[in-house]
């Protein structure tokens, strides 16, 4: 009868590292339907950071994709050249946050892996990726959530 030690122990690492993705994407994702903390306005207007409460802005206005990001990530080198191209269609609404710059923020939005890219329309948090996503389905996803924001440089349609 063969040793089955081997195979079994690899079995189980493999189990482990499923269950580790599933729990980092499971605790990303229970962020939706939550209102974005001033922090992560603050983080990304820093000028403005110094006004007090009162005079912070409404942040039902809101809309934008926030990239946490950590310098020595190779997925994250991975998703900067779609990241780039988002920023060109999208000026302005497109942010990157470093997770060790901003631990604090990372925590209270539940962010365990990089990349992270939190969705934000209105104020709100509706969608969350982690890890490698395409350009094609974050281009598909903020057209659903953005209906008002006309993409920049986009190519006119053409007719038949």
């Amino acid at each position: 009868m063969p040793d089955l030690t081997v195979p079994a122990v690899l079995f189980s690492l493999v189990l482990l590292i499923l269950l580790g993705q599933w729990v980092v994407l499971r605790r990303a994702k229970s962020a939706r339907g939550q209102w974005v903390p001033h922090a992560l306005w603050e983080a990304i207007h820093p000028s403005q950071a110094a006004q007090t409460d009162a005079e912070l802005p409404e942040l039902e206005g809101m809309n934008v994709l926030v990239s946490f990001e950590a310098p020595n990530c190779s997925a994250c080198r991975r998703m900067a050249p779609a990241l780039d191209s988002l920023s060109t269609q999208y000026p302005g609404r497109i942010a990157h946050l470093s997770v060790l710059s901003h631990r604090a923020l990372a925590q209270s939005l539940r962010i365990m892996g990089t990349p992270t890219l939190v969705l934000i329309q209105n104020g709100q948090i509706v969608d969350v990726f982690v890890g490698i996503t395409s350009l094609t389905r974050l281009t598909e996803r903020l057209q659903h959530y953005w209906p008002d924001v006309a993409p920049q440089h986009a190519s006119p349609p053409t007719t038949s």
